[in-house]
C-alpha cells in the first residue's frame, strides 16, 4: 500500500483579490518611505570667453569642434549629468566671444556658483573661460532676454599681415580712404532693412533693426569697428565690414548703402570680411546686468 502524503499548504494565489491589493499597499507604503523628494532646479548664467580660432563655431555639429560641445563636456565631467548650455548668440566658425552670456540647467547641484566657474575651468581648454557665474531665474533666456549685443571688428592696416595677432585681426594691406569708411558707417547708424546685409542662409523672419551705434576707434595700425543692435542677422557684421572696406578701397561710393537699404540687395558681389576679426564684445539685459 501507499502511504498517503500530508496535505501541503497551499500558497496563496497570485490573483486573490485580496492579497493582490495588500501586496500593492505594501509596496506603495514601502517606495512613499524610500523615495527620494525631487530635486530643485536650479539655473546658473554664465559669462564665458573664448578665442574661436579651432573650432567650428558655438552651436553643436555632427562633424566638427563647437565651443558649446567644449563648455557642455566640461560642465557634465563634475556634474555627473547631461548639461544643456543656451547662449545669447551663435558666433561662426573663427569668431571670438569676449562677453558670450549662457545659461545651464543643473538640477540638484550642490555646488555655488563660484565654485561651478572654478570647477568648469579646471575642466576646460585654455582658450575657452567661464569668466563669472551667477544663479540666475530657470526662466532666463539668454538669447530673448538680451537687449543689446555690441560686436567689435578688428582689422590691421598695413602692408604685412600679423604674426602674433592673426587669429584675432583680420588685415587690409592696401591704403584706404578712411573719410569715406566713416561716412558709410553713419549711413548704416539707425532703423533701416538690413536684408542685403545678411547671408542667403539666413532665415529670421525680422530684418528692420535698430543699429544704435556702428563707429571706428583708431589705433593706428590697428582700426576697431564697433556695432550694437538688439539682434543681428547671420554673417551682418561679417558684409557690412566688406562692403565698408570696398568704399574705403574706392570701388564703391557710401551713398551705395542707401540704395540696399531700399532694394534689399547689392548691385555688384563683394567680399564677406573674414571671420577672425570679429568678437562679441557684451550682452546687456534690462535687469542692468551685462557680461563683457
Amino acid at each position: 500500500m501507499n502511504a498517503r502524503r500530508a496535505p501541503q499548504p497551499q500558497a496563496p494565489k497570485p490573483d486573490d483579490p485580496q492579497d493582490a491589493e495588500l501586496e500593492r499597499r505594501r509596496s506603495d507604503m514601502g517606495e512613499t518611505q524610500h523615495r527620494a523628494p525631487p530635486s530643485p532646479t536650479r539655473a546658473f548664467r554664465l559669462t564665458v570667453e573664448y578665442d574661436g580660432a579651432r573650432y567650428a563655431g558655438w552651436q553643436r555639429q555632427s562633424n566638427a569642434r563647437t565651443v558649446q560641445e567644449t563648455l557642455e563636456e566640461s560642465l557634465e565631467k563634475f556634474l555627473h549629468q547631461r548639461v544643456r548650455a543656451d547662449a545669447a548668440g551663435r558666433t561662426d566658425a573663427g569668431v571670438h566671444a569676449r562677453g558670450q552670456v549662457v545659461k545651464i540647467l543643473a538640477p540638484g547641484a550642490a555646488i555655488s556658483a563660484d565654485a561651478l566657474r572654478r570647477a568648469a575651468n579646471a575642466y576646460l581648454p585654455d582658450d575657452v573661460r567661464v569668466a563669472s557665474a551667477v544663479e540666475c531665474s530657470p526662466d532666463f533666456d539668454p538669447r530673448r532676454d538680451a537687449r543689446l549685443r555690441w560686436y567689435r571688428y578688428s582689422i590691421l592696416a598695413r602692408p604685412s599681415p600679423p604674426a602674433i595677432d592673426r587669429f584675432r585681426l583680420a588685415h587690409v594691406a592696401r591704403p584706404l580712404d578712411w573719410g569715406a569708411v566713416d561716412r558709410g558707417l553713419a549711413l548704416l547708424r539707425g532703423e533701416h532693412d538690413f536684408r542685403a546685409f545678411r547671408s542667403s542662409a539666413c532665415r529670421a523672419p525680422r530684418t528692420r533693426l535698430t543699429l544704435v551705434e556702428a563707429s571706428r576707434s583708431d589705433e593706428r595700425p590697428v582700426h576697431h569697428f564697433d556695432f550694437k543692435c538688439r539682434s543681428f542677422l547671420h554673417h551682418m557684421v561679417r558684409r557690412m565690414m566688406g562692403l565698408l572696406l570696398e568704399i574705403g578701397a574706392g570701388r564703391h561710393l557710401p551713398e551705395i548703402i542707401l540704395d540696399m537699404f531700399e532694394t534689399g540687395r547689392c548691385p555688384r558681389p563683394y567680399r564677406t570680411a573674414p571671420p577672425q576679426g570679429l568678437t562679441l564684445m557684451r550682452v546687456d539685459y534690462a535687469d542692468g546686468d551685462d557680461a563683457g
